[in-house]
């Protein structure tokens, strides 16, 4: 071949080699665009975030909220389902660290928040059936747990892949690291319970904080995140798994050591060392679960934060209205609310005196009054509240929680019996200026459109002193009384402005609420607050157990603030706890209350209820300092057998407070007696001034014909409109130092036929017959209702009640069926 040939041919395989390698530069390029392409493509959908917007979603794990006592002690963490909780990188030691690292992402510090050959070698490790380790970086872990789906496919990794390389860009591998083993699952702690973080881990496995694990142990440990539940050691029920499974946690150990010496994190000694440890022997063998000991505080601090986090989110959303008027919203929030707490990482401080909660619980395990009726076990319900504060001090959920998940003080709505007769008939009366503790109401029968109650005993006095039908509990002057102002609609001044929630337009129209007839019912804190009221000057505090909130960070996030709201005036409350104290007197209903209580009753009000069939049972009453509300009854109603069982927990309950702190019952100090009350006789018929001794108000006046006589019921009975305000003279018989009352009313002569008041006394009054009959009659208060014990099998007297007629009408609509005693 000439030089020339050579040359030619030189020419030729030059060309070819240009030609081939710009044919390879053109197929690279084209499948590098084609997979930029389709990377593109698959990321298309992506937002795109920013710094901030990570950092919120890194954050955005769920943590548990912390409950403490009112002395900084724990009582419970919130959420049992998750348990986490986030430490500083600082905190966590550095042999936890390292395991991770070397195991998981070796190249962590160096890499970009992706690892090339590290993917290479995953999939390579999943063709061979032999996968031991992730191809997915610490970064990306973080990523795809964080901001992604766990879905297996092309387009969740490429994403993954894109948001690994930002999150590298914006965050430092510390902050990476940190939030990585915040957030990474550990499988089951000791009591059974899904565990995430590492402190969580290291406290739920060892009983150890994550600081203070050795090598061995934070190899175990590492192992786990790749799959918590195959490694974990527990099972759901805390118990040890075989031993099989346990060595396939130390296996994998194994695995995390080799990779910890490899990477030169520890020395061959240190590896042999924790080879040679023996794991299982360092198992957490016991743990306080410290979620579950105080249920009913945890409970019921879940239910008060939702409604608080769901009040602030209606307030920005601008939505107050719609939250209260739109159930369907309202629940809504409720929910996005609860789940906001549950997994906010929260730690609220309650009003609960650690050391009070702790003795009444004592005292409710050792009580030997509970009855067992139908085979259902009586439960009870009962709060304790600072008069001036609002402040739950304690609280009695229920017999048992493990049996009931229901908190009996604050979310069971049952029928109030006579308890509502103070803060809804004589409380309001004595505001609106119809009666002072012994002006006269009318115990007398009446038939109002078919409705014909009765009292308890099945009798009536007449014309007698409201403190004393009250002490009695009587139902028809309790009645006669409020259909003087029902109509005023008194459940909107009093009841709902003290956040009764459950009440109805019926309630508000029914006269029979004034003795207990409710469509649905109260709660045992409201009730409870309630009577505190009078105790407190008549300012309502609501009741709360949460004094503050703060958030994951440690900032004050919610502080209780309540001012008060004015309910009843100054001089209405003292007059209604100097009444209420009356209950316990011998004229009273509840003499054996004052009997079985151990300190000085002279500064203690105290009212009693029992609802229609003696389905509900109840005793509220306190001192100047605090007030105790209690029920007491069966979940599916039924009647008690003995109507007195809230009686007698109710003392016993009260003597156990005392006997734990005589100072917090505060049993010798005084309600201190207004500057606007005096000391004056009064007439009893119209409050006019007379010769009963009596305490009224300054701003009291004399009632008016028209209002006195709807104060004895003429609303509903038309033969009160014949009572004339003629004064009585009163007698005492010396006998049981018990007042009897002579009266004389004057009856007005109409075209109907004169009523009388029957007589059991001579008249101590004449007077001219020309246009009025003169009659006259004794009303002898009794001792006490007769404590009447009722079998199974006997109900009690049912009072068939229509609701009143609309304000237009002349018939009943509905019908109410309620006994209150």
């Amino acid at each position: 071949m000439n030089t020339e040939e050579k040359k030619k041919k030189g020419i030729r395989k030059y060309f070819s080699i240009k030609y081939i390698f710009l044919y390879l530069i053109f197929i690279s390029t084209l499948i590098i665009g084609v997979g930029i392409g389709f990377f593109g493509h698959l990321v298309k959908g992506q937002k795109v975030l920013t710094a901030n917007d990570m950092e919120v979603e890194f954050n955005n794990i769920s943590k548990n909220s912390e409950v403490y006592f009112a002395n900084a002690t724990k009582a419970s963490t919130i959420n049992s389902e998750l348990i986490r909780k986030v430490i500083p990188l600082s905190s966590m030691g550095d042999n936890i660290k390292k395991a991770i690292i070397a195991s998981e992402d070796a190249t962590f510090y160096s890499n970009n928040g992706i690892d090339l050959s590290a993917t290479l070698r995953a999939t390579y490790s999943e063709l061979s059936g032999n996968s031991v380790s992730g191809g997915s970086t610490l970064t990306q872990q973080l990523v795809k747990n964080q901001l992604l789906d766990n879905s297996r496919s092309y387009e969740r990794k490429a994403k993954e892949i894109l948001l690994a390389t930002k999150t590298n860009k914006y965050f430092t591998k510390d902050e990476i690291l940190e939030k990585y083993l915040n957030m990474a699952p550990f499988g089951k702690n000791k009591l059974g319970q899904n565990i995430n973080g590492i402190e969580t881990a290291a406290l739920g496995v060892f009983g150890l904080n994550a600081k203070d694990l050795n090598v061995a142990q934070a190899a175990y440990l590492a192992g786990f995140v790749q799959s918590p539940f195959r490694y974990t050691p527990f099972d759901s029920s805390g118990n040890l798994r075989s031993d099989e499974v346990i060595n396939d946690g130390l296996n994998r150990q194994k695995y995390v050591l080799d990779r910890m010496l490899a990477e030169n994190y520890i020395t061959k000694d240190e590896y042999n060392i924790a080879l040679s440890f023996d794991i299982k022997s360092s198992f957490l063998t016991e743990m306080k679960n410290e979620y579950i000991e105080y249920p009913y505080i945890s409970s019921d601090v879940t239910n008060e934060a939702t409604r608080i986090f769901a009040e602030d989110i209606a307030i920005k959303e601008n939505s107050v209205t719609k939250f209260n008027n739109d159930a369907e919203y309202k629940a809504s929030v409720m929910e996005r609310a609860k789940i906001k707490f549950l997994t906010g990482g929260y730690k609220v401080t309650t009003t609960i005196d650690k050391d009070l909660y702790d003795t009444l619980e004592k005292a409710k395990n050792s009580y030997t009054g509970f009855t067992t009726q139908a085979g259902k076990q009586m439960e009870i319900g009962a709060s304790i509240i600072e008069n001036s504060t609002g402040k739950i001090l304690a609280f009695i959920g229920g017999r048992s929680f493990d049996d009931q998940q229901l908190n009996h003080a604050s979310q069971t709505y049952r029928s109030p019996g006579s308890t509502i007769k103070p803060i809804l008939v004589f409380g309001p009366a004595m505001d609106k200026g119809y009666i002072t503790p012994k002006s006269n109401v009318l115990d007398k029968r009446f038939n109002y459109y078919g409705w014909k109650p009765e009292n308890f005993s099945k009798t009536e006095k007449g014309m007698m002193a409201a403190e004393d039908a009250l002490a009695m509990s009587l139902n028809l002057p309790t009645i006669r009384l409020y259909s003087a102002f029902y109509e005023e609609n008194p459940m909107k001044d009093y009841l709902i402005k003290m956040n009764f929630d459950g009440l109805t337009e019926d309630d508000q129209q029914n006269l029979a609420a004034s003795i207990g007839g409710l469509s649905g019912g109260i709660t045992v804190n409201q009730n409870t607050a309630a009577f505190a009221a009078f105790a407190n000057g008549g300012i309502y505090k609501r009741a709360h157990i949460i004094e503050e909130i703060r958030d994951s960070n440690d900032n004050v996030i919610y502080t209780h603030s309540d001012p008060g709201t004015r309910v009843y005036s100054e001089d209405t409350s003292y007059m209604m706890v100097k009444m209420l104290n009356k209950v316990l007197s011998s004229s009273g209903n509840a003499e054996d209350i004052a009997r079985a209580l151990k300190f000085d009753k002279s500064n203690v009000f105290a009212k009693t209820g029992t609802s229609e069939y003696a389905h509900d049972l109840w005793t509220i009453g306190g001192t100047t300092n605090i007030t105790l509300g209690l029920w007491t009854g069966f979940d599916q109603p039924q009647t008690v057998n003995g109507v007195f069982h809230a009686h007698t927990q109710w003392a016993y309950f009260m003597n156990a407070i005392y006997d734990h702190d005589p100072n917090l019952v505060a049993a010798s100090k005084e309600f201190t007696q207004p500057s606007t009350i005096r000391h004056m006789s009064i007439n009893p018929m119209n409050n006019a001034p007379g010769s009963r001794s009596d305490i009224v108000p300054t701003s009291f006046v004399q009632l008016d014909n028209a209002k006195m006589q709807r104060k004895f019921g003429s609303n509903l009975d038309r033969s009160a409109i014949n009572i004339s305000p003629i004064e009585q003279t009163t007698t005492r018989n010396t006998t049981n130092n018990i007042v009897a009352t002579t009266h004389t009313e004057r009856l007005v002569t109409t075209t109907r036929p004169t009523v009388v008041i029957t007589s059991s006394a001579p008249s101590t009054t004449t007077r001219s017959a020309t246009a009025v009959t003169a009659v006259t009659s004794v009303t002898t208060a009794t001792s006490r209702a007769p404590q009447v014990t009722f079998p199974a099998s006997t109900n009690r007297q049912q009072i068939s009640q229509p609701t009143a007629p609309p304000r237009s009408s002349t018939a009943p609509t509905q019908q109410v069926r309620t006994t209150s005693r």
